[in-house]
């Protein structure tokens, strides 16, 4: 359901189908490979990613923090309109910096 590629010294999670309460841990054990050295860079991309729940925004909200504790910063790209008023609506996007696409996402890490 979720697979990693480096992009550099950046991960890039692409995400397919719903980020529900069904699919969260397989988020969370994927995302300890990112988390196993130095300081995270990681890009979620939800291109694929049709729903989220209060499961899935707890999900991202728990990513961001573990990731932040370790000196880290996670960025989400490719927002489907769905997920991208989800995010609005909960104020959960507030907490995240988005952008269009992943290469523009991993692009920002060397501004």
């Amino acid at each position: 359901m979720f697979q990693v590629e480096s992009q550099g010294a950046v991960d890039v999670v692409n995400l397919r189908g719903p980020l529900t309460s069904d699919s969260v841990e397989d988020l969370q054990k994927t995302l300890e490979s990112s988390l196993s050295g130095g300081q995270p860079m990681v890009v979620l991309n939800l291109t694929g990613v049709p729903l989220l729940d209060s499961a899935g925004l707890d999900a991202l909200l728990d990513a961001r923090d573990r990731i932040n504790h370790l000196g880290g910063t996670v960025k989400l790209s490719g927002l489907t309109p769905l997920c991208e008023e989800v995010l609005r609506v909960t104020g959960v996007g507030s907490h995240f910096e988005c952008h269009g696409g992943t290469k523009a996402a991993v692009g920002s890490f060397v501004q």
